[in-house]
C-alpha cells in the first residue's frame, strides 16, 4: 500500500493517458446518471398511468354493479 508521504512518480506520458481515462470514466458515469433519471422519470409516469387505470377500471366495475343491481330489483 502506498503511503501518503511518499511520492509517487509517473510518466508524463502516463499521466496524461490516465488524465484521458479518467475523464471517459466520468462521462460515463454522467451518461449513467442522466439514464437513470430517465428512467426514474419514466417509472414516476408509468406508475400514474397505472393508478389512473386502476381508477377508471374501478369506476367501471361500480356502475356494473350499479346497473345488475337494479336490474334485479325489478
Amino acid at each position: 500500500m502506498i503511503s501518503e508521504s511518499n511520492p509517487v512518480f509517473v510518466k508524463i506520458d502516463k499521466y496524461k493517458e490516465i488524465l484521458s481515462i479518467v475523464e471517459v470514466i466520468n462521462k460515463k458515469v454522467n451518461g449513467v446518471k442522466q439514464l437513470l433519471s430517465e428512467l426514474e422519470e419514466l417509472k414516476s409516469k408509468e406508475e400514474e398511468e397505472i393508478a389512473s387505470w386502476e381508477k377508471n377500471l374501478d369506476e367501471i366495475t361500480h356502475k356494473i354493479d350499479s346497473m345488475q343491481e337494479e336490474l334485479t330489483k325489478g
